[in-house]
């Protein structure tokens, strides 16, 4: 597999040094970076394009949530990653509504850092544990409440897929270890998805998180 084309977007000039130098020799390859995402918004069309970003947080809440959404509007084939300097359920569920796919500490090291990419290049998400535990201790969430009377609507199969989703698993993971087609999963996502009343299945991974679907199995219909 070649290498994957990765921009290098905020932060400082060394922070950004350390990272090329952690992807340096691994499955990515530094293609670009940028001080102010919004060099690198107004650089779509000119810069050759990336398959991930990797975003340092600027710390600020509403700037990050914007600057994910103004990233992956430029680049909407790209997959984005976000490091932090501290962990916040408030900026994960801000960042994962703007679709990033990984949510870290900026602390990260370079194997976790390269396995973590390699998973988000495959269609993963990523996030910490600890924020986990957060959303379902009651952190801030991606839905409005209500999970004991949308989790009443779903079905065991959707159930079941949900809990699958909490673990990050794909379609095709989910098909395997259910014993159903691929092409049958993907129903029963779009299903989920509507019932939960969220955007996409990274959110309803979150949302089955907080309503503590994640963990527990539950009979197979």
């Amino acid at each position: 597999m070649s290498q994957a084309p990765v921009f290098l977007v905020g932060g400082s000039d060394l922070f950004r040094r350390g990272l090329r130098g952690f992807l340096e020799g691994s499955a990515f390859e530094t293609i670009g970076e940028f001080t102010q995402y919004q060099d690198c918004v107004a650089a779509a069309g000119k810069a050759p394009v990336p398959a991930l970003v990797v975003y340092v947080s600027s710390g600020v809440i509403e700037e990050t949530a914007s600057a994910v959404d103004a990233l992956l509007g430029a680049y909407d084939a790209a997959r984005l990653l976000l490091l932090s300097s501290a962990m916040s359920v408030a900026e994960l569920g801000a960042c994962l509504r703007m679709g990033a796919r990984g949510y870290l500490l900026n602390t990260i090291s370079k194997d976790a850092l390269i396995h973590s990419l390699a998973l988000i290049r495959l269609g993963e998400t990523v996030f910490p544990s600890d924020l986990a535990h957060a959303l379902m201790s009651g952190g801030e969430g991606l839905n409005d409440g209500g999970e004991s009377r949308r989790l009443a609507e779903l079905t065991l199969r959707e159930v079941d897929i949900l809990q699958c989703l909490t673990e990050g698993l794909s379609n095709k993971q989910i098909a395997r270890r259910l014993g159903i087609r691929e092409a049958t999963v993907k129903i029963h996502v779009k299903s989920l998805i509507g019932k939960l009343r969220v955007a996409n299945r990274t959110q309803a991974a979150l949302w089955g998180v907080r309503a503590g679907v994640g963990g527990h199995s539950s009979s197979v219909a």
